[in-house]
């Protein structure tokens, strides 16, 4: 599931850190913050602060426009 991500998301997959592209696995899981923050023993704050940071690197609006870009672009593969 990585490297089909890594591929979609191109050059923005680069500028991810490992904890951003770990949380972005969950994002495009359908997870909340409170589950993924629970899931990696962090506060929900931190999670918040990690996809505030996905979505500006990435350019998306929402966690939801992430994830249907991600749709998009595999489904164009």
């Amino acid at each position: 599931m990585t490297s089909s991500i890594s591929v979609e998301l191109g050059q923005h997959w680069l500028q991810l850190t490992h904890r951003e592209r770990e949380i972005i696995l969950w994002v495009g899981g359908g997870m909340s913050n409170k589950e993924i923050a629970r899931q990696l023993g962090l506060s929900v704050g931190t999670v918040k602060q990690h996809v505030h940071s996905i979505l500006q690197k990435t350019g998306a609006r929402t966690r939801w426009h992430l994830v249907a870009q991600m749709a998009t672009r595999s489904s164009a593969a």
